[in-house]
């Protein structure tokens, strides 16, 4: 009997030593930065990208994206922690942390609403395929005219948004066939003015049309003005943006969940599906 108690207690305590160390390995946020800790860094916050909640947490689409992928990407790392640098941040050779030792820690991987082709960020980055996209459309009463762009000619246009406008812009000839153009501060102001009559369009972004309750009630002209991307992005020339395309495809694809993990955290921080991630994985022979 004390043989089979023996016995029993070893066993027990071995289960209790596989369960230990099956906590301290589990991925997750890092307590105390390490050698051993990824570090993925933001400028600033930016909603719904990245920011504090009522609690001063750090939450957002791309806080919950990288929890999800995270055992995909993290290579020899076991935790990561979100840190904010300067804007002029150099991802991959700047120090990103300093523990009080002097110790210096550099990301490898940037997040929070990055946009591509903007500025020189192509020239400078490697970066994931589009993970978000955030149109420029076109927004007109149910029974208007104006069914095409071709139809824009003589057309009061009301404008919101900074990047509307540098999209009409873009598109000169659209801009200069208009009657006149108006900038809005609010889609709500634009829209009440397309209503009364007193536009005949709105440009405005998808961010902000697409969370509207009345949205059904209006027509949007098919095609864009433009389309401002967000990524993930790396040193240039860091391969790792392949893994993290892999990782986002695996999220979003049934075939390795039980069904798409994606694409509810995209509506769940923007609203609707504002996600054309299109990378498709090579296949292996």
């Amino acid at each position: 009997m004390k043989s089979s108690k023996k016995i029993l207690a070893l066993l027990l305590c071995a289960i209790t030593v596989v369960l230990c160390f099956a906590g301290c390995s589990k991925a997750g946020l890092a307590e105390e930065i390490t050698d051993k800790t990824m570090l993925i860094a933001y400028t600033a916050e930016k909603e719904p990208f990245i920011y504090k909640d009522e609690n001063g947490k750090l939450t957002g689409f791309d806080v919950e994206v990288m929890k999800k992928i995270f055992d995909n990407v993290k290579n020899d790392y076991s935790n990561y922690q979100f840190v904010q640098v300067e804007e002029d941040y150099r991802i991959g050779e700047d120090a990103a942390y300093t523990d009080e030792d002097g110790n210096e820690y550099v990301a490898y991987v940037m997040i929070g609403g990055l946009q591509k082709n903007i500025g020189s960020f192509n020239e400078e980055h490697t970066f994931t395929e589009s993970i978000i996209d955030n149109r420029i459309v076109t927004v007109t009463a149910k029974d208007s005219k104006i069914a095409t762009y071709a139809d824009m000619a003589k057309a009061k246009v009301g404008v919101v948004t900074d990047a509307a406008m540098t999209a009409l812009n873009k598109n000169n000839a659209i801009k200069k066939a208009c009657a006149s153009v108006k900038e809005y501060e609010s889609i709500t102001d634009a829209l009440k003015d397309l209503d009364s009559g007193k536009l005949t369009a709105v440009v405005t972004d998808e961010f902000s049309f697409n969370v509207l309750e009345n949205k059904d009630n209006y027509a949007v002209l098919n095609g864009e003005l433009d389309t401002i991307s967000y990524v993930y992005a790396f040193k240039k020339y860091d391969w790792v943006d392949e893994q993290y395309n892999e990782a986002i495809y695996q999220l979003q694809s049934p075939e390795y969940n039980n069904a798409d993990e994606f694409t509810p955290i995209v509506e769940k921080y923007f609203g609707y599906d504002a996600s054309d991630f299109s990378f498709v994985p090579t296949k292996t022979k």
